[in-house]
């Protein structure tokens, strides 16, 4: 008799995780919203042939302390200890177990989606009014109904231009209906849920990136009127973060820019830790990262604005 446990395959082990995510947050009353892998992988992918890794999930801003809290009390620790909503401008905070368990792996609790740039809390509240409930590793699970599904895998495939499963993700998207069975897309719907949640313009420019995009785009006169950003056409063309940051921070209210832009300049102690392990040595290494950041950035600076300059004449 063989007592070793069965090996699972990555994503039996992440439908999994997704399971056990789901059921913990529902037992400390924070609601969850499972998004991409599966919620891709089971619906547009018919074949089978779409695999997932980390398990991601969609929680309300304000209930994200809760959440990690609630899943720190089941053996889940920070991948960057520090490095959370309160102290980073990245979209998740990134947990995993330090023991591989049957659904082990890494967890992404995200608290908003890039592209959507309406208020976090509002965003999550409008996709919460539209959830809809399935089963993952035989457990209920909510996720983002069919539409709010579209609309994530283009905003995906706008900022991860070039990865080969986001923009075979997007083709399947915004294919037309065929006999194979694949579900399709109210596209006037999606276009009214990006204006609710301002993804217009990460719409439009994920769209733009493939040719079925460019007819859903013809199809709907208010969406061809609209426009890519600066700050996503910089996105979807594979543009140097700094030019991003530089055009995030039009959009940004006036008396929140100096604050923005320090924060990007000097980030989090927590956050250079992460990004540059030789800070961890102590403060001098610390001070010399940051150095080492203002360095890089100001030898990034003229070719983010020659992309600036680029973008504008479009």
């Amino acid at each position: 008799m063989n007592d070793e446990p069965p090996v699972l395959d990555p994503r039996t082990s992440a439908e999994l995780a997704h399971a056990e995510i789901a059921h913990l947050l529902a037992l400390a009353g924070v609601p969850t919203l499972a998004i991409k892998g599966p919620t891709v992988a089971l619906w547009l992918y018919p074949d089978d042939t779409r695999s997932w890794g980390d398990a991601d999930v969609w929680l309300p801003p304000h209930r994200m302390d809760d959440a990690v809290a609630a899943l720190g009390g089941h053996g889940f620790t920070e991948v960057h200890p520090g490095v959370d909503h309160h102290t980073s401008e990245d979209h998740a905070v990134v947990l995993q177990r330090p023991v591989a368990t049957t659904g082990g792996g890494e967890v992404d609790l995200h608290h908003r989606f890039p592209g959507a740039d309406a208020d976090p809390e509002r965003v999550f509240a409008v996709l919460w009014g539209r959830r809809e409930r399935t089963a993952l590793g035989h457990t209920p699970v909510w996720v983002p109904d069919r539409s709010t599904r579209a609309l994530l895998v283009v905003l995906n495939s706008a900022r991860t231009t070039g990865v080969a499963q986001a923009e075979e993700d997007l083709r399947r998207v915004v294919a037309p209906d065929d006999p194979g069975g694949l579900p399709g897309v109210d596209w006037e719907d999606v276009v009214d849920l990006a204006v609710r949640v301002g993804a217009l313009p990460a719409l439009r420019a994920g769209l733009d990136l493939d040719p079925g995009g460019a007819r859903v785009v013809a199809s709907i006169p208010r969406l061809g009127a609209a426009t890519a950003s600066r700050e996503w056409s910089l996105r979807s063309s594979g543009a140097s973060r700094t030019a991003v940051r530089l055009a995030e921070l039009r959009r940004v209210p006036p008396r929140e820019r100096a604050r923005r832009l320090v924060r990007w300049v000097v980030p989090h102690p927590a956050v250079m830790r992460m990004r540059d392990p030789r800070t961890v040595r102590g403060r001098g290494a610390l001070l010399a990262g940051y150095l080492r950041r203002l360095g890089q950035g100001a030898r990034e600076l003229p070719t983010a604005l020659g992309e600036l300059r680029r973008v504008r004449r479009r």
